[in-house]
C-alpha cells in the first residue's frame, strides 16, 4: 500500500471513519449529531480497526481525532441502560459474572490503544466526558485546546469509574490531583490539562488543533519504526515494572536491533544533508497464529529468507 494513499476506508466500521495518510492511520469520530457517543460498535470496532492499523507495512502511527464541537459525550447511555435492565432479570451471582465479563470486554477495548504497537495521539476539542476519558487517557500522546473540557462522569452517575483513567491517571498524576479531578467530577479545561500534564501540547484553535495532530503524527511517521516500537514498548514495559528491570529490558532489546539498518541510514541521510527513508517493518507479511488471515505467504524459496520480496 503506497504511503501516499489517501483513501476512506470505512467499509465495515460505522461508528468512526478510517483512512491512511502518508503512513498517519487517522480514526474520526464521525456522528457529531449524535456528540460521536461511544455506542455498542465503537467499543467493537476500535480494537478491530487498531489491529488492522498494526498490521499495515506503511502505517506508524495513529491519530484520533473527531467532528463536531463534542469530541465525545462518552459511552452511550443506553448501554448502560441495557446492562441495568440485565442486572434486574439475572440471579445475584449471574449477574456479577456478566457484569464482570461485560467490563473486561469493555477494558480490552480501551486497552487496545495502549498495546498497539504504533504510537498513539489523541487530538481533543471540545468536550471529551466519561468514558471518552477512559479512552484519550490510554494514548500515548494527547493535544487539546483552550476549549477543550474533560470531565468524569461516573461519580455523578453513581459508580466507580472502571475501564482506566484512575489506574492510567493515578501512574502518571500526581495523587491530590486524581482524587481532586474524580472524586468531584469537575471540568478540567484545556489549559488546566496543559499544567497538570494530562496533554502534552495545546493549540490556539480547533483548526490549530487538527493541524498540530497532523504535523506531529507525520513527525512520528517520518522517523524509524523500529525506534519508534522500540520506544512505546519500552515506556510501557518501565511503567509496569519499575527503572531497574526496565534498565535490563531495554538492553535485551538494543541488543537484538542494533545498529540496525536505520542507524546507517539516518547517518547517510545528515551527511547527504536530506530526509531519511526508513525500510517499512515487515507488517505486510504474513502471520500464524491469532494474527493469521490465511493470505499465502510471499516466499519465493521458503529455505532462503532473503527471497522474501519487500512490497
Amino acid at each position: 500500500m503506497s504511503p501516499d494513499r489517501n483513501e476512506r476506508l470505512t467499509a465495515g466500521y460505522s461508528s468512526f471513519a478510517l483512512e491512511l495518510v502518508q503512513g498517519v492511520v487517522v480514526i474520526t469520530l464521525n456522528r457529531p449529531e449524535k456528540r460521536n457517543c461511544l455506542n455498542r460498535a465503537f467499543w467493537h470496532e476500535l480494537p478491530q480497526a487498531l489491529a488492522w492499523a498494526a498490521l499495515q507495512a506503511q502505517a506508524r502511527c495513529v491519530l484520533l481525532r473527531a467532528e463536531g464541537p463534542v469530541f465525545t459525550a462518552g459511552i452511550d447511555l443506553d448501554i448502560l441502560r441495557q446492562l441495568g435492565l440485565l442486572g434486574q432479570k439475572l440471579e445475584s451471582s449471574r449477574r456479577a459474572d456478566y457484569l464482570r465479563r461485560t467490563v473486561l470486554s469493555l477494558q480490552q477495548t480501551v486497552s487496545a490503544l495502549e498495546q498497539c504497537p504504533l504510537p498513539v495521539i489523541a487530538a481533543v476539542q471540545g468536550q471529551c466526558l466519561g468514558g471518552g476519558l477512559d479512552v484519550i487517557s490510554a494514548a500515548d500522546i494527547r493535544l487539546a485546546e483552550p476549549n477543550s473540557a474533560f470531565v468524569p462522569m461516573e461519580v455523578d452517575l453513581g459508580f466507580v469509574p472502571d475501564l482506566g483513567t484512575v489506574q492510567r491517571l493515578s501512574k502518571s498524576l500526581a495523587p491530590s490531583l486524581v482524587a481532586d479531578w474524580l472524586m468531584t467530577g469537575r471540568t478540567v479545561d484545556g489549559a488546566a490539562a496543559l499544567q497538570m500534564g494530562y496533554v502534552s501540547r495545546l493549540a490556539a484553535s480547533v483548526d490549530e488543533l487538527n493541524e498540530l495532530g497532523m504535523s506531529v503524527a507525520l513527525q512520528i511517521a517520518s522517523k524509524s519504526p523500529v525506534a519508534m516500537r522500540g520506544i512505546k514498548d519500552t515506556a510501557r514495559f518501565a511503567q509496569e515494572h519499575g527503572v531497574a528491570a526496565s534498565l535490563r529490558y531495554v538492553a535485551a532489546w538494543q541488543s537484538g536491533v542494533f545498529p540496525g539498518r536505520d542507524l546507517g541510514e539516518s547517518i547517510s541521510a545528515r551527511c547527504e544533508k536530506r530526509e531519511p527513508r526508513f525500510a517499512p517493518l515487515a507488517n505486510d507479511l504474513p502471520m500464524f497464529g491469532a494474527w493469521d488471515d490465511a493470505s499465502e505467504m510471499l516466499l519465493e524459496n521458503p529455505d532462503n529468507k532473503d527471497s522474501i520480496r519487500e512490497k
